[in-house]
């Protein structure tokens, strides 16, 4: 499947630029789901737990599959929420209720959800540091894997001829000034 930035114009689409949309590795899906107890981050679930990864910028708006874009939802507010912003959700909810959400007065869903703009920004900013923070196990196995992996392409560069080595030492310097800002 491909999304990705669109051409516009008067709001109009007039052509999309596909970029494509891999799979998330295994470890960021179960790291964003995990994160904040497993909940929705827009609904606090109402009981379901979060089953998808929801890209807090679409990619379709340029955002990207970077784990600080990505927050746990369920499939009700990330169908809802669709290829928009969380802001542009938020005016497309009251556009559709007439007027702000309701908040729930009753228990078990306490007063607790802010569907301002300032609210809505400070719920992804806290389970955005929760997804951070669950990530980080998963990153120390990988980044140790990585060491494992760079022992044996140092064992295997020695069996390699000068330029051969050099033409592996470009890739691989050009690939870590790519990843160096």
């Amino acid at each position: 499947m491909y999304g990705g930035p669109a051409l516009r114009q008067s709001g109009r689409v007039l052509l999309r630029i596909p970029t494509p949309r891999g799979p998330l590795p295994s470890w960021l899906r179960e790291a964003v789901l995990t994160s904040a107890g497993g909940w929705c981050t827009y609904c606090g679930s109402m009981g379901v737990r979060a089953e998808v990864v929801d890209h807090v910028v679409p990619l379709e708006q340029g955002g990207a599959n970077d784990i600080s874009n990505l927050v746990p939802a369920c499939r009700s507010c990330n169908a809802s929420k669709r290829d928009r912003t969380p802001e542009q959700w938020r005016k497309s909810l009251e556009r559709r209720h007439y007027g702000p959400p309701r908040r729930w007065d009753e228990p078990p869903y306490p007063d607790i959800l802010d569907y301002t703009d300032a609210g809505l920004t400070n719920l992804i900013r806290e389970a955005q540091s929760e997804v951070l923070a669950a990530a980080i196990p998963y990153q120390e196995r990988a980044a140790a894997k990585m060491k494992a992996h760079v022992r044996r392409l140092e064992a295997n560069l020695r069996h390699l001829t000068p330029s051969q080595r050099e033409e592996v030492l470009g890739s691989l310097r050009a690939l870590i000034d790519q990843y160096a800002s």
